[in-house]
């Protein structure tokens, strides 16, 4: 793996997710060997936010490894979770995001909770996320 003069890929997807920049946390993730379940969703909801049209393929990409990769994910879980991602389109989505991040904490999902959790508050804190 090459690194530049600006870090680590890690590093720089990090800081494209705070910047709010897709197309940086692109360019970063494609450099990591890896990009953990947690990461992915943080990218999801930066695409909902700067470049909607591209969020529902990018969402079902997210759930489809999202059930293969948390264990014991039931189909009432997985239908849950899919409802959830769908409804962050509409206008109002920080209370749906809530209860989105209430639902994977319900399901021991914790790591991924505290994603949606941060995009929360980034959302309060932003008159540029809707």
């Amino acid at each position: 793996m090459f690194v530049t003069s600006q870090g680590h890929p890690y590093a720089r997807f990090q800081r494209a997710l705070e910047r709010r920049s897709v197309a940086g946390a692109w360019a970063a993730a494609a450099e990591l060997p890896h990009v953990s379940l947690g990461d992915a969703l943080a990218l999801c909801l930066l695409l909902r936010d700067r470049e909607p049209r591209r969020y529902p393929p990018a969402a079902v990409r997210w759930l489809a490894r999202y059930m293969h990769e948390e264990d014991g994910v039931t189909l009432s879980e997985a239908t849950l979770v899919a409802a959830h991602l769908a409804a962050l389109t509409a206008s109002d989505a920080q209370p749906k995001a809530e209860s989105l991040a209430a639902l994977l904490e319900a399901h021991h999902r914790r790591e991924l909770a505290a994603t949606v959790r941060r995009w929360c508050v980034d959302a309060a804190a932003s008159p540029r996320i809707r």
